[in-house]
C-alpha cells in the first residue's frame, strides 16, 4: 500500500513538473480574473450610470430583492472660494474731445498736425482778431463815457437832470417861504382895513389872490425839493449801474479776445485737424480739432459675467500688436448696460449660428480696463485690438459637484440628510460650478449634509446606509 501511495505521488509530481507552465498560466489567469471582477466588473456593476444598473439583474434590483440599504457617502455644506476666469474681446480706446472754434473769423495760423501730442493749454490755432480789437476799444470808450456821465450826475450839471437839483430847490423853498410870510402879513392888513372901510373890496380881493399864489408856490417848491432829493439818488444809482455795465462789457470783450487763440483743453494726441490757414470759420463753435485723450482697453464681457466683474479687479491684456506680451490691467469703470455690440441685430447674420437654426446674438456689456505699470518699450495707440483676461473670486456655500441632480436654469435638486438621518429632496439655487464643487446660492445652510455618492437611481422607498461622511475626498 505504501508503495502504491508513493508511486501515485511520484507520478503526480512528474505530471506537475511536466505541466508547470500550464499551471502558472492558470494561476495567473485566475488571479487576473479576480482582479478584473474586483476592480472592473464590481464598480461597473454598482455604477448608477451603467445601463444594467436599473435592469432586472442590475445592482439596484439585487439590493432591493435582498432588502439591503444602499450605501451612500455624505458631505457637509461648507464655505469655499470660487474663482471665475473671464475673457473679453475689445479694443484700445481713447476719449474723443471736439475742440470748438468759437469766433467767426479768418484762420491765421495752425500750430499742430495730426499725430502730435499736446498738453492742456497748448496753443492750437490763431484767428484774426482785428475786429475784436476794435470792439474792445469801443467798449473801453463807452466805459469812460459812462464814468464821465456819473460825475455829471453827482455834480448835477446834466441837462436831462434839471429837475433833480436839491440845492437849487432848497433856495426856491426859502424864497417862496418868505414870499408866503409877506403875503400873509399883507392880506391880514388888508382884511383889517376892509373891515374899517378904508379900502375898496376889489383891492382886498387882489391881496387875497396874491396870498393864494404865494402859498401855492411855497407848497410846490416843497414838493419839488422832495422829488429832487429822492430822484437824484436814483439817478446816481442809474449812472453807477451804467458804469458797471460798461465795465462788464469791457471784460466780455477782453474774454472774447482769448477765444481768438484756441488752446488744447486736455492732454492727448491730435487725431484730426479740421481747419487750415486762410479758411474762414463760418459757424461759431464749429469743431476745429479732435483730440484723443487718455487710453484704456474697452473690453466686452458676456452678460453672464456681469455679477462677477467688479471695479479694481486686476488681470492681463493681450494685444495683437504685442504677441506673447502680458499687459497688466485693472477694471476702472463698468457700463451697466447689456447691448448687442458684436454681431448684434445691426448685421444680417448671428455671431454663432446653432445647429437648430436659431440665431445666437452676443449680449455683452462694456468695462474700461486701465493699463498699469507698462514697460518702457510698450507704446499703445487707439484702435489696437486684443482680449483681456481677469479673475474674480468670492466666498460662497458649496457642495461636491456630484451631489447635484437635475440641473436646469440655475436650479438643482440635492438629497439632504435631515436630523433623523433620512434623505429629503431639496431644491437649491446653483451658481458657479467647477471641477470639484458647485456654488450654492440658496436652499442650504452651512453645516447641512447632503449625499454626494450613491444617490443616483434611488427610489423614494429605498433605504440608505451612510458608509462615509468624507464626501469631499
Amino acid at each position: 500500500m505504501r508503495k502504491v501511495i508513493s508511486f501515485l505521488f511520484s507520478s503526480l509530481g512528474g505530471l506537475l513538473r511536466a505541466s508547470r507552465g500550464v499551471l502558472i498560466a492558470l494561476v495567473c489567469l485566475g488571479f487576473a480574473t479576480i482582479l478584473l471582477a474586483v476592480f472592473v466588473l464590481k464598480p461597473a456593476y454598482q455604477n448608477p450610470g451603467a445601463k444594467m444598473y436599473d435592469s432586472g439583474l442590475g445592482y439596484a434590483s439585487l439590493m432591493r430583492k435582498l432588502g439591503k440599504p444602499f450605501p451612500v457617502v455624505t458631505a457637509e455644506v461648507r464655505t469655499r472660494t470660487f474663482t471665475r476666469a473671464m475673457l473679453a474681446e475689445g479694443v484700445c480706446t481713447a476719449e474723443p474731445f471736439l475742440v470748438p472754434i468759437v469766433p467767426m473769423a479768418k484762420v491765421t495760423a495752425v500750430h499742430v498736425k495730426e499725430g502730435d501730442f499736446v498738453t492742456a493749454g497748448t496753443p492750437l490755432l490763431e484767428l484774426d482778431n482785428t475786429k475784436a480789437q476794435i470792439k474792445l476799444e469801443s467798449a473801453r470808450l463807452a466805459l469812460k463815457t459812462s464814468q464821465a456821465e456819473l460825475e455829471r450826475v453827482r455834480v448835477g450839471s446834466a441837462y436831462v437832470l434839471a429837475q433833480e437839483r436839491p440845492d437849487r430847490e432848497k433856495i426856491n423853498v426859502e424864497a417862496t417861504r418868505q414870499r408866503a410870510e409877506q403875503a400873509t402879513e399883507k392880506v391880514e392888513h388888508y382884511r383889517n382895513a376892509a373891515k374899517k372901510g378904508l379900502i375898496a373890496r376889489t383891492t382886498l380881493l387882489e391881496a387875497e389872490r396874491e396870498f393864494t399864489d404865494a402859498i401855492q408856490e411855497r407848497e410846490l417848491s416843497l414838493l419839488f425839493l422832495k422829488m429832487s432829493e429822492k430822484g437824484v439818488k436814483q439817478s446816481q444809482s442809474i449812472a453807477e449801474n451804467a458804469v458797471k455795465d460798461a465795465e462788464e462789457a469791457v471784460k466780455h470783450r477782453e474774454a472774447e479776445m482769448n477765444d481768438y487763440v484756441t488752446i488744447a483743453p486736455v492732454d492727448g494726441i491730435i487725431e484730426r485737424v479740421l481747419m487750415r490757414p486762410g479758411e474762414y470759420n463760418q459757424d461759431a463753435g464749429k469743431p476745429g480739432f479732435v483730440i484723443a485723450s487718455g487710453l484704456w482697453f474697452e473690453g466686452y464681457f458676456d452678460q453672464s459675467d456681469f455679477a462677477w466683474v467688479k471695479q479694481k479687479l486686476t488681470g492681463k491684456a493681450f494685444l495683437e500688436s504685442y504677441p506673447g506680451r502680458e499687459l497688466p490691467v485693472s477694471v476702472s469703470r463698468i457700463v451697466p448696460v447689456i447691448s448687442f455690440n458684436e454681431g448684434g441685430p445691426e448685421i444680417n447674420r448671428p455671431l454663432r449660428p446653432r445647429g437648430t437654426g436659431a440665431p445666437e446674438w452676443a449680449a455683452t456689456f462694456a468695462a474700461q480696463l486701465s493699463f498699469d505699470e507698462l514697460q518702457d518699450d510698450i507704446a499703445l495707440a487707439p484702435g489696437m485690438t486684443g482680449f483681456a483676461r481677469i479673475e474674480s473670486s468670492r466666498e460662497s456655500l458649496a457642495v461636491p459637484r456630484q451631489a447635484l441632480l437635475s440641473i436646469s436654469a440655475g436650479r438643482a435638486i440635492v438629497q439632504l440628510i435631515d436630523e433623523e438621518g433620512q434623505r429629503v429632496p431639496r431644491e437649491v439655487g446653483v451658481g458657479l460650478i467647477d471641477d470639484v464643487a458647485a456654488e450654492i446660492l440658496s436652499g442650504l445652510e452651512s453645516g447641512d449634509r447632503v449625499i454626494s455618492e450613491g444617490h443616483w437611481g434611488l427610489k423614494t422607498e429605498d433605504e440608505i446606509e451612510i458608509v462615509s461622511e468624507d464626501g469631499w475626498e
